[in-house]
């Protein structure tokens, strides 16, 4: 499957679905809130040292030191390629 995406319609998904959202309420990952903050089970190593940045919109995980956006984490959550992680997150906005 082919698709085109115009880059105001990546940046709308990437930038416009808040990450803990994503993280919450799409992909209903395990979660912890410590003083407030959002803490996720990190997709690929397991772990809650993690933490979500709203000004960026991105989710880190400091013990394997990746940052996720909102496309990444349904990539390695869902086992998506990029596509259909893309027609998901569309399917969201609805």
């Amino acid at each position: 499957m082919s698709a085109h995406y115009s880059s105001g319609f990546l940046k709308l998904i990437r930038n416009q679905i808040p990450i803990d959202k994503v993280i919450t309420r799409f992909l209903n990952m395990d979660v912890r809130y410590n003083r407030k903050l959002l803490r996720f089970r990190c997709p690929r190593c397991f772990c809650f040292h993690t933490a979500t940045n709203h000004k960026t919109n991105l989710a880190r995980c400091f013990d394997c030191k990746k940052n996720f956006n909102p496309i990444d984490l349904v990539m390695v959550v869902c086992k998506y390629d990029f596509i259909q992680a893309m027609e998901y997150l569309r399917s969201k906005l609805r």
